[in-house]
């Protein structure tokens, strides 16, 4: 299952934006491959419309293991994401008070400009890939400073 979802993404990533859609589609005659596209979006959960930031492009893809219990701190992004939560269970929120509770399998957009945090709730840790459209040289999480 985790190399059909990075086969995916890998090439939901790479073919040109004017193939992803939300329907399955079979490309290559040899040896049909179906891309699924899992979240698109132009905000996040809360609501952020997405801008992208000025300077050089940078596309990052992290793996993050969070274990049962683990809150990050107040945080916010300067650029546009996207989180997929392979296991475990995630509650994230903002510091207005909008909740967004995520279960294995699901996928959203990530905040970008609004302070928040997520813990890794439940008995399992959580496994989250999160892509980041951002700037070559630019922090991907800046702590809140109150």
């Amino acid at each position: 299952m985790r190399s059909l979802f990075f086969l995916a993404f890998s090439l939901g990533l790479t073919l040109p934006l004017s193939s992803c859609s939300t329907k399955k589609e079979v490309y290559l005659d040899s040896k049909p491959v179906i891309v699924e596209t899992i979240k698109s979006a132009s905000e996040s959960w809360n609501g952020d419309s997405y801008e992208y930031p000025k300077g050089k492009a940078q596309i990052t893809l992290q793996r993050i293991t969070a274990q049962p219990g683990f809150k990050t701190p107040l945080h916010f992004h300067s650029q546009p994401g996207i989180a997929y939560l392979v296991k475990g269970n995630l509650t994230c929120g903002t510091i207005n008070g909008k909740v967004l509770k995520v279960g294995p399998g699901e996928s959203f957009s990530t905040p970008q400009n609004t302070v928040h945090y997520c813990e890794s709730v439940g008995k399992e840790s959580a496994v989250v890939f999160v892509t980041s459209a951002g700037v070559k040289g630019s922090e991907l999480t800046i702590p809140y400073k109150k």
